[in-house]
């Protein structure tokens, strides 16, 4: 008797630990480092036909599945960096700028390995210049969509695209709505994963952003990133 009890609470566990190993985890947390190299032109802020920069970037992601499969976002970032043109040398300057970005993703097809998510984003940044001596606040609301493909057990793709239709920018200067009319901007990411583990995922991430703001002190800004993080799984 006591060794049927003995088998029957082992296989009660092993049931239980096959079935914690195979449900999908709801929550995300993933924390990467990267390369960031761009271009920059802001006539408010200087009479620089373009400055280039690069620097490291920071970040932290975190996702949430809800049971229906839907998707809540939520993206810190950080890069720091000089400004810098060969024009006039002595004007370049340093450049932070930080990022938060906030999405909503319903989940629109799922088959054969291939899933769709479409919904809205919100992304809030904050630059200064020279110090802190020049500040632009940028607050953007979009569409945005995200494409996934599970290429097998261990790997898998996914490319998200941002297209914001609003913007609010606040500078030393001013404080302005603007729609597609005079501005345009994208922000697209591909994302290559690996798990590791049922907890654990490395990522590979290229990310391209760029923003067009056709106003009387012009602003153009262009980024590419690559970054490299750790995925964990919760």
């Amino acid at each position: 008797m006591k060794l049927n009890r003995l088998l029957f609470s082992a296989a009660i566990l092993s049931a239980v630990s096959v079935q914690s190993q195979i449900t999908q985890k709801k929550n995300q947390l993933e924390f990467s480092v990267g390369n960031n190299w761009g271009y920059l032109k802001n006539l408010e802020f200087a009479p620089v036909a373009m400055y280039d920069y690069e620097g490291l970037v920071y970040k932290l992601n975190y996702t949430r599945t809800s049971k229906n499969d839907n998707l809540f976002e939520v993206n810190l970032d950080y890069l720091s960096s000089d400004l810098k043109t060969d024009k006039l040398s002595n004007l370049n300057t340093d450049y932070y700028k930080g990022g938060m970005n906030f999405s909503y993703l319903k989940k629109v097809y799922d088959r054969d390995r291939f899933r769709i998510h479409a919904g809205l984003q919100s992304r809030t940044s904050l630059a200064a210049y020279h110090h802190g001596d020049y500040v632009s606040f940028h607050q953007e609301f979009g569409i945005a969509g995200r494409f996934s493909y599970q290429i097998n057990e261990k790997q898998y793709l996914s490319s998200k695209l941002t297209l914001p239709v609003i913007l609010l920018r606040v500078t030393n200067a001013e404080g302005k709505f603007y729609t597609l009319d005079n501005y345009q901007s994208v922000f697209w990411d591909l994302e290559y994963g690996y798990k590791l583990s049922n907890h654990f995922d490395v990522k590979a991430t290229y990310n391209f952003n760029y923003s067009r703001l056709q106003i009387p002190s012009a602003y153009r800004e262009l980024q590419h990133q690559l970054n490299l993080g750790i995925n964990y799984k919760f």
